[in-house]
């Protein structure tokens, strides 16, 4: 599932436009559900310039009422860097409330798009970095106030809203 709209604060830094780091766009945020397993997976996709690379929690879930899940979060992980195709290069990024023009540079930043591809490969061959997240904020709960074929509206213990549709979903095109 897609995450379309958040409350949650653990996230704002990386939504806001004023945060926004140069060069790095948030690409998703997304939810897979093992319900088998009693798995979820959430998982924030970013894009640079050379790669794209994403930060994942895994925890288990338990069904305490049709509506309420609880939920352990077990571990933490910084995927492995995935080359892009080529090298892509905004003509402006906007940093500290500035725009600035990126054209003049073009040459140079093309010019050593090998030596940086070579970087991005030798990083990109390391495993991914994985934490454990087992301390006393591991635990949340949430509560599903809607939910349908497509769509599902939750809210956690902390008071966050969660809005998320299901992949391939036309609620997902423009």
């Amino acid at each position: 599932m897609c995450c379309r709209y958040t409350s949650f604060v653990g996230l704002f830094p990386l939504l806001s436009s004023d945060a926004k780091m140069p060069l790095v766009s948030l690409e998703e945020i997304s939810q897979t559900i093992d319900s088998e397993n009693f798995t979820v997976q959430n998982t924030i996709l970013f894009a640079g310039p050379l790669a794209t690379t994403a930060i994942t929690t895994n925890a288990k879930f338990e069904v305490r009422s049709p509506k309420r899940v609880q939920i352990k979060f077990q571990e933490g992980v910084i995927g492995t860097p995935q080359l892009t195709d080529s090298l892509v290069f905004a003509e402006n990024v906007e940093f500290l409330g500035q725009k600035i023009d990126l054209t003049p540079i073009k040459g140079l930043v093309t010019s050593v798009e090998n030596t940086a591809s070579s970087v991005a490969k030798t990083i990109s061959s390391r495993p991914p970095l994985k934490f454990s997240l087992s301390n006393s904020n591991a635990e949340s709960w949430l509560l599903t106030t809607y939910l349908d074929d497509e769509l599902r509206i939750s809210k956690g213990d902390g008071g966050s809203a969660f809005v998320l549709i299901k992949e391939g979903s036309p609620l997902l095109t423009p």
